[in-house]
């Protein structure tokens, strides 16, 4: 008779916040974390990269002389209300950055995320 473990024996690591930030500040790639697990980013092909950036250089146009300014992918957005860590193509912030404890990289008040 052959005996089987349960599946649920089998379930994935959740890492923590800190576990995460850790590891990002050692990647060579990036990483999102969302709700304990960690996601592999990949790269943009051409035709995203050209998108990408004709709308940084209109949004960054349009918000001339404003108090918001725009943000490239390699700024990582946190959201604290579910726990999201990402790297948008483009965010806004609007005001002051706030960063998670001050640490100039994990921006905490995105007015707007593409």
């Amino acid at each position: 008779m052959e005996t089987r473990e349960p599946a649920v024996a089998y379930g994935k690591k959740l890492f923590t916040i800190e576990e995460y930030l850790e590891m990002e500040e050692k990647a060579i790639e990036k990483h999102e974390f969302y709700k304990g697990e960690i996601f592999a980013m990949s790269g943009a092909k051409l035709p995203h990269n050209i998108i990408s950036r004709n709308l940084f250089v209109g949004v960054a146009n349009k918000l001339k002389g404003k108090s918001c300014q725009p943000f490239g992918s390699d700024m990582r957005i946190h959201v604290e209300a579910n726990t999201l860590f990402t790297y948008p193509d483009i965010s806004i912030i609007c005001g002051e950055p706030e960063t998670l404890n001050n640490d100039n990289w994990n921006l905490l008040n995105p007015a707007v995320i593409i």
